[in-house]
């Protein structure tokens, strides 16, 4: 097997795993950003820009780990190998995201110690 098609398996193999993660998190998650932003415009922006990164960070870890130029046939290390770039590469970008998103949701009694903000009691 070539260095072009062995390299195609890995793509192939990180674009599955990506559009599986985008799949499974994709209502849940433009629900939450939704509610952070306040407007659907921003949501469907950010939306957009988290699922690019939840494609790209996967497949630059392949580009730069991948075994596919070392490799001369696809065995089981190949596979092994593709998948532990690919899920290195989900485990960042869903790292990223997820503390971004923790950094942004309010803390229940913070607001009550926030001198900046105005209280409606009064």
């Amino acid at each position: 097997m070539g260095e072009l098609s062995l390299f195609v398996i890995e793509v192939t193999l990180s674009l599955t795993v990506s559009g599986f993660v985008i799949f499974t998190l994709s209502k849940d998650l433009y629900q939450l950003i939704l509610e952070l932003c306040g407007t659907e415009a921003r949501a469907k922006f950010w939306i957009s820009y988290l699922n690019v990164m939840l494609v790209i960070t996967p497949l630059l870890t392949v580009f730069i780990f991948g075994k596919s130029g070392i490799v001369s046939e696809a065995s089981f290390i190949f596979f092994k190998s593709a998948l532990g770039c690919i899920l290195t590469g989900m485990f960042l970008s869903l790292g990223a995201i997820g503390f971004q998103i923790m950094q942004s949701i309010p803390k229940k009694g913070l607001q009550a110690d926030n001198p900046w903000q105005s209280n409606p009691q009064e």
